[in-house]
């Protein structure tokens, strides 16, 4: 019925009614199953903002994310409205834009039962992508919208000097905004250089480009983001540097179709529906295949197509290439929205596709098994037990915070008054971190070089009240045992113990 009422006319009421949809069903999950509360990241980014300040350190989440300097200052805005989690707003509205733009997009480009039918999508999606309209823990779902954005700059008929200059620092502040947007670039070479576009329609978008890039690696190099323990270097992503020498690429791809399906209809457990709901997607995707291997034979594959495609396959590649690759060893889905979120980016994407290769075969049916999926999921996630609160994700926040900050004692301090009911399991979860963050490259580091990082601990952990102590020691000894990762060299606990006991006598 729906779908009827749309066909009839899907102007920006209708969209916005899809979209309505889709924020219910977030809602209800955030109501159910409140995330945010299970997630240390956005717990210790929402306690740097309630700081209120506005130095670049504390508005950057990570150096690679520019965008959530945004999310930090509308995050800040909300907090002098609401006592609740501004971060978890910020999503929620920020989960319905890109849900509206993109719907827009895919109705500008493609055509009206195309738009319907992904905007149907949209509303249940993916387990995936569900938590992420009410959890802030990266950008790479809000970020799925820059694609579409990209596309449709790619099919505006004008090739004004202006236009260039303003496409070009699109490509750039999209990079700027989440390194995930780094595949828009090549595409936009290939889509110029295969089509044999004149360089003069295309040259100044370049020009634009290098400026912003040269801006962002100017940033990054003197503006101070933190994680001065961690001596992260330019080119890693949350600590992590592409080695494609040390992965096996064949491998990777060769199990990349699971990874896929595993991605679509992930949940943290298998059940009898498993298999069937995998059958049903691969199905699908196999369905989809056949419709857009018809529209290149009949010569009905557009340029649009091409590049959706294309987008498609320059993600695959970088994400197999990169740290961040899923490796699953077993046929039952693992994990959770959290070890699929780097996948969240293109998801969209390709389900876009699934549903352009469908609707070539003009017969609904085909459609119904593909739509089904998100609302079979969906009720799946929903039916979930709600996880109770626990004590490890509050340590677990303190150690993002003595990551990000953990050179600054007095603001890690002032951020542990601030949340003194949690103040034990903060502090704990602070000298797991600081320690964390000193000695996780120890294995490489000479013995002189060892008791310097050794000395440095020390004198950071000094820096805090005679009352932390404790539970200070307590995370530090935490970060040497076997419960957590990275493992550290238990041979060098006693030097920090015996150097602390020097300045404290700790009960």
């Amino acid at each position: 019925m729906l779908y009827t009422i749309l066909m009839k006319d899907l102007g920006k009421y209708g969209i916005f009614v899809l979209c309505i949809l889709g924020a219910i069903t977030r809602m209800f999950y955030g109501y159910a199953h409140e995330p945010w509360i299970h997630a240390p990241d956005q717990l210790a980014w929402e306690m740097v903002i309630e700081q209120g300040d506005l130095s670049y350190c504390q508005l950057i989440h990570y150096p690679h994310e520019g965008g959530s300097i945004l999310f930090s200052l509308f995050s800040q805005l909300l907090e002098l409205f609401t006592s609740f989690s501004s971060l978890t707003i910020s999503a929620f509205l920020a989960d319905f834009v890109v849900r509206f733009v993109q719907i827009n997009v895919v109705k500008k480009l493609f055509n009206n039962r195309v738009a319907i039918l992904f905007g149907i999508w949209t509303i249940f999606a993916s387990p995936v992508i569900i938590p992420w309209g009410t959890l802030n823990f990266g950008l790479h779902s809000v970020s799925s919208v820059f694609p579409f954005i990209f596309l449709l700059m790619l099919f505006k008929k004008e090739q004004t000097i202006k236009y260039q200059l303003l496409s070009g620092s699109f490509l750039g502040l999209a990079f700027w905004f989440s390194y995930s947007n780094v595949i828009l670039i090549p595409a936009f070479i290939l889509y110029n250089l295969i089509g044999k576009k004149k360089f003069s329609h295309w040259g100044y978008v370049l020009i634009s480009l290098t400026i912003v890039l040269i801006l962002h690696i100017l940033t990054r190099n003197v503006m101070d983001p933190g994680f001065h323990l961690n001596e992260f270097s330019f080119n890693s992503i949350r600590g992590e540097v592409f080695s494609i020498n040390e992965i096996n690429f064949w491998d990777r791809l060769s199990n990349l179709p699971k990874v896929i399906v595993n991605s679509f209809i992930v949940l943290p457990y298998a059940d009898q529906f498993s298999g069937v709901i995998k059958s049903a997607f691969s199905l699908s995707c196999l369905v989809s295949a056949i419709g857009l291997f018809l529209m290149i034979k009949k010569k009905k594959l557009r340029k649009k197509h091409s590049i959706l495609l294309l987008l498609i396959l320059l993600f695959i590649i970088s994400y197999t290439l990169s740290p961040f690759f899923v490796e699953q060893e077993v046929e039952q889905e693992t994990g959770n929205h959290v070890t699929f979120r780097h996948l969240t980016y293109i998801i969209p994407l390709v389900s876009l596709a699934i549903i352009v290769g469908l609707s070539y075969l003009k017969n609904n049916l085909v459609l119904i098994p593909f739509l089904l999926l998100g609302v079979l999921q969906s009720n799946r996630l929903f039916q979930m037990e709600k996880t109770p609160q626990n004590h490890v994700t509050t340590k677990a926040s303190g150690w993002v915070l003595a990551t990000k900050l953990g050179h600054d004692t007095e603001l890690i301090n002032s951020i542990i008054k601030d949340n003194y009911k949690k103040s034990n399991l903060l502090i704990q979860g602070v000298g797991w971190g600081t320690s964390t963050a000193l000695m996780k490259d120890n294995q490489t580091l000479s013995k002189l070089e060892t008791k310097n990082k050794v000395d440095e601990l020390v004198d950071l952990i000094a820096q805090y009240p005679n009352s932390y102590q404790k539970d200070l020691l307590i995370g530090i000894e935490f970060s040497f045992s076997d419960q957590v990762t990275p493992r550290l060299d238990k041979n060098i606990l006693p030097m920090i113990e015996d150097g602390l006991k020097k300045r404290y006598t700790i009960e």
